[in-house]
């Protein structure tokens, strides 16, 4: 596992100074040498103070990219909307001229709608520069869950769709998640999460690429960078 480096910090505010400079350097770089720069986002607790801070950077930010590595399929002004997370925490003070493009379409029938969120997606930027993951204590990325059938579709390098409806057993809310595919077209995926269950579980992906741990896809896999990141 050559491809990994793990950053682990003692608190949470330098880790998110220390992400927040690494990120800043990554989409400016981007857009110095390329004229533009790329990044999907997750939802969660864990990246919002992240975001909050990524919002006051000085950067060309109307050359910049945005969209999710998955989401529910509710409204966007749903309080379980990343894409209201983002709105509410990225997309703000100097990074307001960024450009983002949603997962969810219109379609109230998520299987309807996949096809326009593919249409959506596809518009994005690739490879992208960064991908922002989190992990569940499942193990699960994006809404790639060990508990959907779903997901095992998803996780397929052969599937080449871009993103994947995921229902899940215990009856939560369809999702809509980018493919284990679309996440290697990344120059770099960050994986974030905090706490020692997270850390002794990440362990475990380590030692085997099992579908109980979904994260272990992307930890066994030697086409992208990885960077965890991780505090107490």
């Amino acid at each position: 596992m050559d491809n990994i480096i793990e950053h682990k910090f003692e608190n949470r505010d330098l880790l998110l100074n220390e992400l927040q400079a690494a990120i800043f350097d990554a989409l400016s770089n981007s857009v110095k040498n390329h004229g533009k720069a790329s990044m999907l986002l997750s939802g969660g607790t864990s990246p919002g103070l992240l975001y909050k801070k990524l919002s006051t950077c000085d950067l060309q930010w109307e050359k910049v990219w945005f969209g999710l590595t998955d989401e529910r399929w509710v409204d966007s002004n749903h309080i379980d909307s990343n894409e209201r997370l983002v709105r509410e925490t990225l997309l703000q003070n100097n990074a307001k001229a960024a450009n983002f493009i949603g997962l969810k379409s219109e379609k109230i029938n998520p299987e309807e709608g996949l096809k326009l969120s593919s249409v959506r997606v596809a518009k994005l930027p690739m490879p992208f520069d960064i991908i922002l993951l989190g992990m569940g204590t499942d193990g699960h990325i994006a809404s790639l869950f060990p508990d959907s059938a779903d997901t095992h579709s998803a996780l397929d390098l052969n599937n080449d769709d871009l993103c994947h409806i995921i229902k899940r057993s215990t009856g939560d809310v369809t999702r809509i998640t980018m493919t284990l595919k679309m996440l290697m077209k990344s120059k770099q995926i960050i994986l974030l999460f905090y706490g020692d269950e997270k850390i002794d579980l990440y362990s475990k992906a380590k030692l085997s690429k099992t579908p109980l741990f979904p994260v272990s896809y992307i930890l066994h896999q030697n086409k992208v960078h990885i960077s965890l990141y991780w505090a107490e």
